[in-house]
């Protein structure tokens, strides 16, 4: 038996998972039963009549080949786009390497409602691009409404995923190794392919399954950016739900849409128990600059303009529009001075009262989610074989199911008796919980699976007892990796839209709700209160990103 086998199995771990079990039981397994109820069960018999007439639609599966065929080129583009990146973080050393890759994460912790905002700005009508291309007497770009913004967009959001998971295994990688391989005749290419690849294959692979996960369940960058034909399951169930009111088709489709999303997860959490593994004590890998070949320079060099423009100038174009829509071409602060006046319409959310109920709800699921994820990273951490990958699977489910099926699953469940609680803001703060913890627990189970596990096995056998191993031993190493996590969680409770659209009221709505209202409403004013309102929440989000990156232990993460 193995030193790691000796130590991951312990018949005292499933009690670690009794905190999330109390999370996902009522508020993430029952919702989902009640929803498939709601797709099969008409006046309490048992009906194939809503199945039958959503497969017999045309509409929905051309609804379902869009959000799978969006998914697998926004994956394709952000691997293309983010192996070369990875190399360079990995293996080459130059100065503002941390800044860079630190911005180059940065859209992973935006809301997806301001990123959507930042590229209509920036290739929209009266957006940069098209601002540029009339300067020199050329047509506009008509990018709004296209297949080409919203797969833009995703790279934009989702290649910060294959960066940062494939980067830090390749920085891992033993360099004795391919140099073994160069001193038995084998050229640069083959090296890759033949030793390196392998390697990466299952960092690249789960980093992958996360960024399919992500871009098949996108919500709000094809509510802004999408056009006619371009509406993916999410956003179609969500016009199911809260337009058409047609609650059966809905939860068949969130069932659809679940299936989906859970098989990319189970891909996700099986690879990345391929890559548990000890962190050595060993040089940097990273040469310097100076030290590298013409060909790593020009790498190097596209590598960093690239992401460059691709970070820079839709941020860029975001805080522009901040500071000048409404003002004819002039920069001023007249958008964020217009946020504290009161419209007068019935349904107009205070900003200050938006970022209250925003930073309420953050902070709140940042609490349970530090709790519920350390906790459950490690009852997977201290599971082994079949088991141990089921667990890890289940306990991710919540990453699994997408934002918008969890608001609906909500409303056809808490909607009688003493659990009505529609209109509560209780929803929300638990949806934001759930969809929180997960960055909690594989911030800490990176950190978990590095451990030596000869660590607790000699507290063990000197007789410590599993808490007062988890006390002085684990929760020290991992205390970096939890506010890691807690950090990743704020950010992501303070931009999450999907599920707080469908159980939002006017006297809790958080920023997304005030930045969506605004949207909703024509004339520049309500644009540039909307654009004004995604630059403070991008402010605050970059921010605690700032706050992750010094925290992180090494390369050591999952996100």
């Amino acid at each position: 038996m193995t030193a790691r086998a000796a130590y991951l199995p312990h018949r005292s771990s499933w009690r670690w998972g009794v905190p999330v079990l109390l999370l996902l039981v009522p508020f993430l397994l029952w919702p989902l039963a009640a929803m498939l109820a709601r797709s099969v069960v008409h006046d309490g018999v048992l009906s194939s009549s809503t199945l039958t007439e959503v497969v017999r639609q045309r509409f929905y599966w051309e609804r379902l080949a869009f959000t799978t065929a969006q998914a697998v080129a926004s994956t394709t583009l952000a691997v293309l786009i983010g192996l070369p990146a990875a190399y360079v973080f990995a293996t080459i050393r130059f100065p503002g390497r941390s800044l860079l890759r630190a911005l180059v994460t940065v859209p992973f912790v935006l809301p997806t409602l301001v990123v959507a905002l930042a590229f209509q700005q920036l290739v929209g009508p009266g957006g940069w691009v098209n601002d540029a291309l009339a300067t020199i007497g050329l047509g506009p770009v008509r990018a709004t409404g296209t297949i080409w913004l919203i797969l833009a967009a995703h790279v934009f959001y989702n290649v910060s995923i294959i960066v940062r998971l494939v980067s830090g295994v390749w920085a891992n990688i033993d360099p004795q190794t391919e140099e073994a391989a160069r001193l038995l005749g084998a050229n640069r290419r083959r090296t890759f392919l033949l030793v390196t690849l392998p390697v990466l294959a299952p960092a690249i692979l789960s980093a992958a399954a996360l960024v399919f996960m992500f871009t098949f369940t996108s919500f709000g960058v094809i509510l802004v950016l999408g056009g006619p034909g371009l509406d993916t399951l999410e956003v179609t169930i969500y016009r199911l739900a809260t337009r058409l009111v047609d609650l059966p088709a809905a939860a068949l489709l969130s069932l659809v849409q679940l299936v989906a999303t859970l098989a990319a997860l189970m891909v996700y959490a099986s690879l990345q128990r391929r890559l548990g593994h000890r962190v050595g004590l060993r040089a940097d890998r990273a040469r310097a600059l100076g030290a590298t070949g013409w060909a790593d320079r020009t790498l190097f060099a596209a590598v960093v303009i690239g992401l460059a423009a691709l970070v820079l100038a839709p941020i860029g174009a975001l805080v522009h529009g901040a500071l000048s829509v409404g003002a004819s071409g002039a920069v001023t602060g007249a958008n964020f001075t217009r946020l504290f006046e009161d419209t007068g319409r019935v349904s107009f959310i205070p900003p200050m009262l938006a970022v209250r109920w925003s930073v309420t709800f953050a902070i709140g699921a940042t609490v349970v989610a530090m709790v519920v994820g350390s906790s459950a990273a490690t009852a997977i951490a201290r599971s082994s074989g079949f088991v141990g990958g089921l667990i890890d699977g289940a306990l991710m489910l919540p990453l699994a199911v997408p934002a918008v099926v969890l608001g609906f699953g909500y409303i056809v469940t808490f909607n009688s008796g003493w659990y009505d609680l529609r209109g509560s803001p209780w929803l929300v703060f638990v949806a934001h919980a759930l969809i929180a913890y997960p960055f909690v627990l594989r911030s800490v189970l990176a950190v978990l699976r590095a451990v030596d596990p000869q660590l607790p096995d000699a507290a063990r056998v000197l007789g410590a007892q599993p808490w007062a191993v988890w006390r002085y031993i684990e929760l020290p190493i991992t205390a970096r990796a939890t506010l890691v996590g807690a950090v990743f969680a704020f950010a992501v409770s303070l931009g999450e839209f999907g599920a707080t659209s469908l159980l939002r009221r006017r006297e809790f709505a958080t920023l997304p709700i005030a930045i969506f209202d605004a949207l909703g409403r024509p004339g520049a004013a309500n644009l540039g209160r909307a654009l004004a309102l995604s630059t403070i929440l991008m402010a605050v989000t970059v921010v605690a990103f700032l706050v992750i990156e010094r925290f992180r232990f090494r390369e050591i993460g999952e996100f």
